[in-house]
C-alpha cells in the first residue's frame, strides 16, 4: 500500500504529541528552574500546535505531488486567507451597498495618482467629482493613448502613469498589431476573496492550468511586453506559487509550443487524483485538451507507467531533463485511468478527478455545450471573473448553474454605460451604475489603474439585475463581432443560436467550431465589381466519411436567423441582403486558422480567442481554400 500525506501526517501528529508530553513531564512538572520552565512550555506550545497542524492536515483530501513544503505553505496561505475573508466580505458588501461613493472615491485616487503626469495636467486639472469627469474629460479609444504608452515603453518618465510599471501588456490582436498596455499591479485581494467563497476547496489540494510560453519582447527601457497571463522565466516567486498551487513543475510553464504545453501540464495532472480545479483561460483550450487524452490516451498511459516524458515530444533538452526528474512513475494510476477511459470519454473529466470542484474557463465561441455534453458532463463550469488586459472589471459569485453573470467591483474600476441604441455615436451621453435600468443593453466605458480614462473597450452587456445595490450584467458581444450589412447588427449569440438549431436537424453533424464574414470582404481589393451582400459562415465539423449536407438542409440557418432576428428577416424580405452562404471545410481549418492569426499578429496561445467574425481577407482567403462542401 502506498503511503500517502495522510500517513504520514498521522505518524507526525503522534509523535508531536508524544515528544509534547515526554516534555512536560520531565521538564514542567517535576522540579525545575523557572527559566526550564518557560523554555519547556514554549516547547509544549509548538508541540501542541504541531500536532494539531498535523491532524488537521491529516483529515484533509491532498495532492499527493506536496513535498512537506509545499504543504505546509499552501496549508497556512489558505488558513490565512480563511480567517481574513470575512473582514474582506464586509468591505465588500458596504461597497456594494454604495457603489457610486466607491466609485468616486477610486477615481479621486485615480486622478491624485497621475495629476502631475503630462497627461494629467492636459486632461485631468479641474476635476473633482463623478460628474465633472463625465462633463470634463472626452470618451476614449486606444488611439487616444497610443502615443503616451509608447513614450511610457520607451522609458520617458512623467507621461501618463505615476505608479510602477513591472512590464507592459498587449492584447491578442487577433486581427492584426496588438494594444500595448502598462502593468500596474493591483493588491486589492478582493478576486482571491471571492474565488475562496465561490470555489472552496480542502487548503491542500492542487490545481492545473493549461499553459503554453508567449513570444516575450521587451521595450526600449527593458520591460517585458507580455500576455496578460504570463509566467516569468527567471522568477523565484513565480516558482514558489506555482510549485506551491499547481501540479506541473515550473520547467512545464517555460514550453513554446501548444501540443506539447498541453500534454505535458495533463500528464501531471492525471499522475494526481485529488486535483480541486481545472483552468484554462478559454473553454476552447479545455475542448481541444481533452481532444488530445482521448485521441493521445496510449501515449499518456505509457509516460504515466514508466514515468518519463515521450521521447516524440519536441521539448528542449533542459526542460525534459527537469521534467523526467519530477514525473514518478505510477502504473497503478495508469491501470485505474486505463479503466475509465474503456468505459469511453462522456464525463472523463469528473471521472478521472472525482473530487473536482469546477473547471474555470471562460466560453465566447461556444464550447460549452459541447464540453457538457461530452468531456465535462457532470462537472461545473465556473467563469470567475469578467476582464481584459485593460482592466479586470467584475466577479461571478454564483455557482448554482445560471450563466455567468457578474457583479461590478466599484473600488477597482469606474464603470460607465452607453445605451446600446447611442453606442454608433461619436460622444453619447453616459450614464452611472445608479442610473442604469435591469433588461437593458449598454456599451462599456471603464476607468482604470492601468491609465484608461473613459475608455471605450467595446463589449456590449445587459444588466440582469442588483446584488445589493451594484448592478449584475452578463455580456452579449463585442461592438466589432456584430454582423452588419445594412444597420441590421446580428451579434454573434443569434448566430451561434441559428447554428445550434440548424445542427438538431443535420444528422450525424457534430460541431467543431465555426466563423462568419461579410461578403463585401471578398472584393476589398478589387474595384467596379457588383456582388451580392451576404453572410458566409464557415462550419468545421467532426469527420464523418461521406457527410454532406443538402442545400434544403444549410438553407435552415438563414431560415433560423430570420426568425431570431426582425430586421435580418426584413431585408432577406425586400431582397437588400441575400440568403446566408453555409460552407463546411475540412478538419483541421480551424487549428490552420488560429496558427496563421498567431503567427501573423501579436496573439499568443494562451490568449488566443477564435474570432467568430473574420475581418481581414487574408483570413477570409485562407478558410475559403479550406472549404470542401459549398
Amino acid at each position: 500500500m502506498a503511503v500517502t500525506w495522510e500517513h504520514r501526517c498521522v505518524l507526525w501528529a503522534l509523535a508531536s504529541a508524544g515528544f509534547t508530553a515526554y516534555v512536560i513531564n520531565a521538564y514542567f512538572i517535576n522540579d525545575a528552574t523557572w527559566l526550564c520552565r518557560v523554555a519547556t512550555g514554549f516547547l509544549a506550545i509548538l508541540g501542541t500546535l504541531s500536532s494539531v497542524t498535523a491532524f488537521h492536515i491529516s483529515t484533509l483530501r491532498c495532492s499527493e505531488s506536496h513535498s512537506l513544503k509545499t504543504l505546509l505553505l499552501q496549508y497556512i496561505l489558505f488558513q490565512v486567507a480563511t480567517l481574513t475573508t470575512p473582514f474582506s466580505l464586509y468591505k465588500l458588501k458596504k461597497l456594494w451597498k454604495e457603489p457610486r461613493k466607491a466609485q468616486e472615491k477610486f477615481l479621486l485616487k485615480l486622478i491624485s495618482r497621475d495629476a502631475d503626469t503630462e497627461y494629467g495636467r492636459r486632461y485631468l486639472t479641474g476635476i473633482q467629482s463623478l460628474q465633472d469627469f463625465r462633463d470634463k474629460h472626452p470618451l476614449t479609444k486606444y488611439d487616444h493613448y497610443q502615443d503616451y504608452f509608447q513614450r511610457l515603453a520607451d522609458g520617458e518618465k512623467n507621461v501618463c502613469v505615476a505608479a510602477k510599471v513591472d512590464r507592459f501588456g498587449i492584447s491578442s490582436g487577433t486581427t492584426g498589431k496588438g494594444k500595448l498596455i502598462p502593468m500596474v499591479y493591483d493588491d486589492s485581494g478582493l478576486g482571491l476573496v471571492v474565488a475562496l467563497q465561490a470555489v472552496g476547496s480542502s487548503p491542500i489540494q492542487k490545481i492545473v492550468g493549461l499553459y503554453c510560453k508567449p513570444a516575450q519582447k521587451l521595450t526600449k527601457s527593458g520591460l517585458p511586453i507580455t500576455p496578460a497571463v504570463f509566467v516569468p522565466e527567471n522568477s523565484s516567486s513565480a516558482e514558489f506559487m506555482l510549485s506551491m498551487l499547481q501540479n506541473s513543475p515550473f520547467s512545464a510553464f517555460q514550453i513554446s509550443t501548444d501540443f506539447e504545453a498541453t500534454y505535458v501540464h495533463l500528464l501531471f495532472a492525471l499522475n494526481d487524483k485529488n486535483i480541486c480545479m481545472f483552468y484554462a483561460p478559454f473553454a476552447s483550450q479545455v475542448y481541444r485538451a481533452f481532444s488530445m487524452l482521448e485521441d493521445e490516451q496510449d501515449m499518456f498511459l505509457e509516460d504515466l507507467s514508466t514515468g518519463r516524458i515521450n521521447p516524440r515530444l519536441n521539448i528542449d533538452a533542459e526542460i525534459r531533463r527537469s521534467l523526467d526528474a519530477a514525473l514518478k512513475a505510477n502504473p497503478a494510476r495508469a491501470d485505474e485511468l486505463r479503466a475509465e477511459f474503456a468505459r469511453g470519454f462522456v464525463g472523463i473529466l469528473g471521472r478521472i478527478w472525482p473530487h473536482l470542484n469546477c473547471f474555470v474557463t471562460v466560453d465566447i465561441s461556444g464550447y460549452e455545450q459541447k464540453l457538457k455534453a461530452k468531456y465535462t458532463k457532470g462537472t461545473r463550469l465556473y467563469t470567475f471573473a469578467y476582464g481584459c488586459t485593460e482592466g479586470l472589471l467584475c466577479f461571478n459569485l454564483w455557482m448554482d448553474g445560471r450563466p455567468p453573470q457578474y457583479v461590478l467591483s466599484p473600488s477597482t474600476t469606474l464603470t460607465e454605460f452607453i445605451p446600446e441604441d447611442l453606442s454608433e455615436e461619436a460622444n453619447p451621453k453616459t450614464l452611472f451604475l445608479d442610473e442604469i435600468e435591469v433588461g437593458k443593453r449598454y456599451e462599456i466605458v471603464i476607468t482604470t489603474v492601468s491609465g484608461f480614462y473613459r475608455y471605450r473597450m467595446g463589449d456590449v452587456v445587459e444588466v440582469v439585475g442588483f446584488h445589493d445595490n451594484c448592478p449584475v450584467i452578463q455580456v452579449k458581444y463585442r461592438t466589432g463581432e456584430l454582423l452588419n450589412l445594412r444597420s441590421e447588427k446580428t451579434d454573434k449569440l443569434v448566430v451561434n443560436n441559428a447554428i445550434q438549431e440548424s445542427l438538431t436537424s443535420w444528422q450525424g453533424a457534430t460541431l467543431v467550431d465555426w466563423t462568419c464574414a461579410e461578403s463585401p470582404l471578398m472584393y476589398e481589393d478589387a474595384e467596379h465589381v457588383d456582388f451580392d451582400m451576404l453572410y458566409l459562415l464557415f462550419i468545421e465539423l467532426e469527420s464523418v466519411d461521406g457527410f454532406r449536407l443538402s442545400e434544403e438542409q444549410k438553407s435552415l440557418f438563414d431560415q433560423s436567423l430570420r426568425k431570431q432576428h426582425e430586421f435580418y428577416d426584413h431585408y432577406r424580405q425586400v431582397g437588400t441582403i441575400c440568403e446566408a452562404r453555409v460552407m463546411i471545410v475540412r478538419p483541421g481549418s480551424f487549428k490552420k486558422l488560429q496558427d496563421f492569426i498567431i503567427a501573423t499578429s501579436t496573439a499568443s496561445y494562451n490568449q488566443f480567442k477564435m474570432p467568430k467574425k473574420l475581418r481581414t481577407k487574408a483570413t477570409l482567403d485562407l478558410m475559403m481554400k479550406c472549404v470542401v462542401d459549398v
